[in-house]
């Protein structure tokens, strides 16, 4: 603030919108309003009419307030802090001798925009980024209206800003816990094949979080999507959002049969085969084997299980709860 004071040549001192102080200079110069702000944090009665009958709430440039006496109120530049039109807050310039011309309009804008920082911020410039970090932090954990506003502020996002995780980080986007990163986007398509899918409202970072995060375990389990997103998930949505509640084996108990064997192959073989969509030559050439041993495999799953891979009725139960279980055991990937 000092610096900035410094740079106008005038005291300074910013307010939030209910005129509580949040900063201000060395004051070289000081009439009761000041003091008053500082000491108590707040304005009187007599200021409070002041503000209201010059419509200052309203104004959408710099104004040069008069001197009123018997508000004990000296001369002053005030100038609306605004974000995407919402009024967040006020720099007052103190200027009692009227030394501060048109000229010095543009310093006051300059001024303005790192007041809005401050704002956002509730504390020096030099801190944006821990509290970037404090704020991604606190919509991580859930829903919360005010960390999303002064997050919209303190990054300069527009009004009805979005926002998407992706698995892979980009020279615009904010780092995340586990390798993801937040990245802002406007109205519109957004940020196409994000791994949280399409974009959603800034105070729902949770969400898009939690989607990140199930899409890639979904895909660390064996899911095959045309794309690592969301939106891509189709089918596999029935897994990602079992209730935690459910265990595999309740909607096929085969599932813990094939578990049970000494080796993978058999379990391997039925979700290769499922994936593939009962295809043999196909799953014989992922799985390299003959057609012959494949066979054979297929036999030993219809023994373990009661199901037949290739025409029974309840070859769809075993396929979902083979991908549950798989699922659940890539959530420690």
């Amino acid at each position: 603030m000092d610096s900035l004071a410094e740079r106008l040549e005038f005291s300074v001192l910013i307010e939030d919108a209910s005129f509580h102080a949040l900063s201000w200079s060395v004051q070289t110069e000081v009439d009761d309003v000041r003091l008053h702000n500082i000491l108590r944090r707040g304005v009187s009665a007599a200021t409070l009419d002041v503000i209201d009958r010059l419509g200052l709430a309203h104004a959408t440039a710099p104004v040069r307030t008069p001197a009123v006496p018997e508000a004990s109120m000296e001369q002053r530049w005030c100038v609306p802090l605004r974000v995407a039109e919402h009024l967040v807050g006020y720099l007052w310039v103190l200027d009692p001798q009227d030394r501060a011309g048109p000229d010095t309009l543009p310093a006051l804008a300059a001024a303005a925009d790192r007041a809005i920082h401050v704002i956002a911020s509730g504390a020096a410039p030099e801190d944006d980024d821990r509290q970037l970090r404090d704020l991604l932090g606190r919509l991580e954990r859930g829903p919360d209206d005010e960390a999303a506003r002064r997050l919209t502020i303190l990054a300069r996002l527009p009004d009805g800003a979005l926002i998407v995780v992706d698995e892979h980080a980009r020279r615009d986007g904010w780092p995340l816990p586990g390798g993801l990163t937040a990245h802002p986007v406007g109205p519109g398509p957004g940020h196409p094949g994000a791994t949280s899918g399409p974009p959603l409202p800034l105070v729902e970072l949770h969400e898009a979080v939690r989607r990140a995060r199930l899409t890639l375990q979904a895909l660390r389990a064996g899911a095959l999507l045309t794309r690592p997103s969301w939106d891509c998930l189709h089918g596999w949505r029935m897994v990602v959002e079992a209730p935690p509640g459910l265990d595999p084996a309740e909607i096929h108990p085969g599932v813990a049969e094939l578990h049970r064997q000494k080796t993978p192959d058999l379990l391997i073989t039925a979700r290769t085969f499922m994936d593939l969509g009962g295809d043999v030559q196909a799953t014989a050439h992922v799985l390299h084997l003959h057609r012959t041993m494949l066979y054979y495999r297929l036999d030993r799953i219809k023994a373990l299980t009661s199901v037949d891979l290739r025409t029974g009725p309840d070859r769809h139960d075993l396929e979902l709860a083979l991908r549950l279980a798989a699922f659940r055991d890539a959530a420690a990937g």
